[in-house]
């Protein structure tokens, strides 16, 4: 039989003719050295494998667990939170205009103020056209201070959508999917907004 090729030995890095074509160690004890160290390459992979699966499951319950606090919330909650993120959307849109009742700019607090109220208008509650930039006093000392906020209103979104605002609208049966959905949409506006701007 022929002699096999020199090999180099994976402990000691000493060349070497093998008298088996798999062999990669040059004396017996290199050969038990390097079969305790695949052992213990293997039991690292193992114990990383393991440890991965318990993170994975435990990310597993932690959404789990998530969607069933989501599914006990009462239904306020949902509202609350598309409110939220629809007013952050108007708030940022008119971010550069001043007050749509009284046209000032000035250093404090901004609502998204509606101009046909949500417990009047529950179905105009989520219309861009019914919602914009409005000063705290407008907003609350002067109950959205409407007589200067119609004109406003009608030179910014001119009279035909004015008037198909103050037609009449078919109340939605809104369900909590859809507060979800028009959270994640309105969030989803905002955040390209923004993006759009640093851009």
């Amino acid at each position: 039989m022929a002699k096999l090729p020199r090999r180099k030995c994976k402990v000691c890095s000493e060349w070497f003719h093998p008298a088996y074509p798999n062999v990669v160690w040059c004396c017996p004890e290199h050969g038990a050295i390097l079969a305790m160290e695949e052992r213990e390459k293997e039991k690292a992979k193992a114990e990383a494998k393991r440890i991965k699966a318990q993170h994975e499951a435990e990310k597993a319950d932690r959404q789990r667990l998530a969607e069933k606090k989501q599914q006990v919330k009462p239904l306020i909650y949902f509202i609350k939170q598309a409110q939220q993120a629809f007013n952050e959307f108007i708030r940022y849109r008119d971010r550069h205009l001043p007050c749509i009742s009284c046209g000032r700019h000035h250093e404090g607090q901004y609502h998204a103020g509606h101009f046909r109220t949500t417990g009047a208008n529950p179905e105009l509650r989520f219309d861009e056209d019914n919602v914009h930039k409005q000063c705290s006093p407008c907003n609350n000392h002067l109950s959205g201070n409407l007589i200067a906020y119609r004109p406003a209103l009608i030179s910014k979104i001119g009279q035909a959508r004015f008037d198909v605002l103050m037609g009449p609208h078919e109340l939605p049966k809104w369900k909590r999917e859809d507060y979800i959905r028009i959270r994640d949409e309105y969030r989803a506006k905002l955040k390209a907004m923004k993006q759009e701007e640093a851009a």
